[in-house]
């Protein structure tokens, strides 16, 4: 069983409300909400970008740096690869001329609980359009009842926040965490294998996007105990 969550201080929760859906009801802001439950959480909420872009997105929790907006810092979330990817499937089939993407891993809260979030973005426009956010919702449900487990789990380290390229992998494995060229260089180890291992989903590979080859060995050594396959996209 999953539970699919909504804020009354998001756009898009009070959007999705007003369409008739009756889900939990969250205390707090999306970023930094208390949940007891113990199903895995489904949040339903805004996306904010400076370019305003109009688009979909599917992403885990979690902080991979000291800077945080919500949640412990140098900590990541639960990660739900099989769930994340079915959903992401669905919104990919939604008829909207609209960017559909997997974002890396940021943000809180940091709970012990697979968290998904699936965002509409990017202004007050695209929160409370009625039609966007219903198909968003239908997606999801589809989503939920489609999902199969997965035979191959990846983690996807580098390239852009905006993951272009590791959504792409989501016809043939299901997605896991995905950390950003900008944060990989930096974060401790301990972060890197946090990604391998906070997973709904056991993981099975490592793919590398747009890292050196000496980060990339270094990544390697401290992940070589956990059995994985690593490759480059």
């Amino acid at each position: 069983m999953v539970e699919i969550g909504i804020s009354l201080q998001d756009q898009v929760g009070k959007t999705v409300k007003k369409l008739g859906y009756s889900f939990l009801e969250l205390e707090g802001d999306v970023t930094e909400f208390k949940y007891d439950g113990n199903e895995p959480l489904i949040v339903l909420c805004r996306h904010e970008s400076s370019s305003g872009k109009p688009s979909l997105t599917v992403h885990y929790p979690g902080n991979p740096s000291e800077k945080t907006m919500g949640g412990r810092p140098e900590t990541l979330g639960f990660s739900y690869p099989s769930l994340g990817t079915s959903i992401y499937k669905e919104i990919v089939k939604i008829d909207y001329e609209i960017d559909k993407v997997f974002e890396a891993t940021h943000h809180g809260p940091t709970i012990d609980i697979p968290v998904v979030f699936v965002e509409v973005g990017s202004s007050e426009e695209m929160w409370k359009n009625e039609t966007l956010v219903k198909s968003l919702v239908e997606a999801v449900l589809r989503g939920i009842e489609n999902m199969k487990t997965c035979e191959e789990v990846v983690v996807g380290l580098g390239g852009p926040h905006y993951a272009y390229q590791f959504s792409s992998i989501t016809k043939d494995s299901c997605l896991g965490h995905v950390i950003s060229k900008h944060y990989v260089k930096s974060i401790k180890d301990d972060v890197i294998r946090q990604s391998v291992l906070r997973s709904r989903d056991k993981t099975t590979k490592v793919i590398f996007n747009d890292l050196s080859q000496k980060l990339r060995s270094k990544i390697q050594e401290s992940l070589s105990d956990l059995n994985l396959i690593f490759e480059l996209i």
